[in-house]
């Protein structure tokens, strides 16, 4: 069992027990993907009601790390990586079918069920294109250690490799995995010390 890093009263209602932290691994489905495992985080749970509670490391970068590796996954997106990407890109139902020159209803069957070789790649595109907006539109973007052209070259070259077939694959994201974007390693062991 891993060492106690931290404690903190409950977080549920009524339940007033201690959280113990300790670092592990938490499958993060907040994402809406049960195939994100975030790595080596500080994770709570309830010494009383079993309740799990982890902090989530700079969420903004997160979300840009998961989107980076979706944009380079070497199967076709599953649908519900499509619906993350859509959220991610900021587009609600309406708005993407209307990029994507498509329904509603076409939309909701690629976030649950399948879509085509093509429309993997326009979704990529809009997430590329997303990032690059950011990268070149502010004076301190969030992703800090990619650019424009490594966005595009390995978008390229993921490009060319994409198999016709839709794959759940396992992402694990470490602070490693968040430094290299954001230049910054996030909650290293260094930063929290055990509780005594």
């Amino acid at each position: 069992m891993s060492t106690i890093i931290a404690t903190s009263v409950c977080c549920e209602l009524d339940c007033g027990g201690t959280m113990e932290g300790r670092k592990g691994e938490y499958r993060y489905v907040e994402s809406g993907l049960d195939s994100v495992v975030l790595k080596d985080i500080l994770v709570f749970h309830c010494t009383t009601c079993n309740a799990i509670a982890p902090e989530i490391p700079a969420v903004g970068i997160l979300h840009r790390t998961i989107a980076f590796k979706l944009l380079l996954k070497k199967t076709l997106l599953t649908g519900a990586e499509v619906r993350f990407l859509r959220k991610f890109c900021g587009y609600s139902v309406s708005d993407f079918a209307e990029i994507m020159g498509s329904s509603k209803s076409v939309v909701c069957r690629w976030e649950t069920k399948n879509h085509g070789a093509s429309t993997d790649r326009t979704v990529r595109l809009l997430v590329m294109a997303k990032l690059m907006c950011e990268l070149a539109g502010h004076p301190d973007p969030t992703l800090k250690k990619v650019t424009i052209e490594e966005l595009v070259a390995k978008t390229e070259a993921a490009f060319k490799t994409i198999e016709d077939r839709d794959v759940e694959e396992r992402y694990e994201i470490s602070p490693e995995d968040l430094a290299q974007f954001s230049g910054e390693l996030v909650h290293s062991e260094a930063d929290l010390a055990p509780v005594n």
